[in-house]
């Protein structure tokens, strides 16, 4: 009997486990590339990620590996769900061990400082040309923890090559994840980017204690600057209305679970915009922010609650104040 094809995950933060938990169902090898020792001692000899995913079990087909190549020996699917900053590297490091004709689906966000583009195009154009057709961006509303407790949701699949694009949808779909497609990578990879910033956004909200028609109304402004720069960048329109757009930023802005919602929270009256002092560890927000703004200036994009939201994160104190003069002079306040 022919044995299995196994699936590599790159990264085994919250998200990489996540993921790996929902190939797992199948009953498929899931090998995952883990650079810190104590989470793959933990995964490997407890079954659990307590780090990153705590309380939740981790199935035997499910292993962690320190060496990338051990991690890719045989895969036909890679997942890549490294932090942004990582993910050029990463990259670079699987090229040599990939396998032929293996499919590569990123769920990395962020935008590249140099060509102010998304970090998922940059990694696909990093790629061996064979493998380009068939890398995919992964977006959408994707709460780690109710990925890996199979709670009902939706994600979407970005990428040209539709039997590739079908079969990997297939392979994260099941009894209570849905699937939806595209083939707009562009457009996708940037709403992965700019709800981040928008988030934020949405979260001073909360910190500043805004009841819940202010915070949708800001939500209605979020999503109007995404899809113009979006647009203009050369994305398709219509994906700021899909799950990578709409449904990605009520995610982040709006769930306890969203790093960027509670990092703007915790700013409001803080006297430190340190993340680490606010007990948060990875705000992507932070960095993808002023690139945000400089992409929207590339293309004269008019961002009025986006260059608020980057006057809190440049500010050195009362954070929240060129956010509240924006609102004001809305005549919100």
């Amino acid at each position: 009997m022919k044995s299995q094809r196994s699936i590599a995950v790159l990264g085994a933060g919250n998200m990489g486990t996540a993921l790996a938990l929902v190939l797992a169902r199948h009953g498929r090898p899931v090998n995952v590339y883990c650079i810190e020792s104590d989470v793959e001692d933990d995964i490997n000899r407890r079954g659990r990620n307590t780090k990153y995913l705590r309380g939740i079990g981790i199935p035997a087909n499910v292993r962690a590996h320190a060496d990338i190549a051990t991690a890719l020996r045989g895969a036909d699917t890679v997942i890549v769900a490294v932090p942004s900053f990582a993910v050029l590297e990463v990259i670079g490091l699987a090229v040599p061990h990939l396998t032929k004709g293996a499919t590569v689906a990123i769920v990395t966000k962020g935008l590249d400082e140099k060509k102010l583009l998304p970090k998922v195009e940059i990694s696909r154009n990093l790629l061996p040309a064979p493998f380009r057709t068939r890398t995919f961006a992964i977006g959408g509303p994707a709460i780690a923890t109710e990925l890996a407790e199979s709670k009902p949701g939706a994600i979407l699949l970005a990428g040209k090559d539709t039997t590739s694009r079908n079969r990997l949808a297939r392979l994260f779909a099941n009894g209570t994840l849905k699937v939806a497609v595209s083939d707009d990578v562009r457009g996708v990879g940037l709403c992965m980017s700019l709800k981040n910033p928008y988030a934020i956004g949405l979260g001073l909200c909360d910190g500043l204690g805004f009841p819940m028609n202010t915070k949708a109304f800001v939500l209605t402004l979020a999503l109007e600057e995404m899809g113009r720069i979006v647009r203009a960048a050369g994305g398709d329109a219509t994906t700021i209305t899909t799950l990578a757009g709409l449904g990605d930023l009520v995610v982040s802005g709006f769930s306890s679970h969203g790093r960027n919602r509670t990092y703007g929270e915790r700013l409001v009256k803080s006297r430190t915009k340190d993340p680490t002092r606010l007990d948060l560890i990875t705000v992507e927000g932070i960095a993808s922010t002023p690139l945000a703004l400089r992409l929207s200036k590339k293309h004269k994009v008019r961002v009025p609650l986006l260059t608020a939201i980057n006057a809190c994160l440049t500010a050195d104190a009362r954070f929240e104040r060129p956010f509240v003069e924006y609102l004001k002079h809305l005549s919100l306040l």
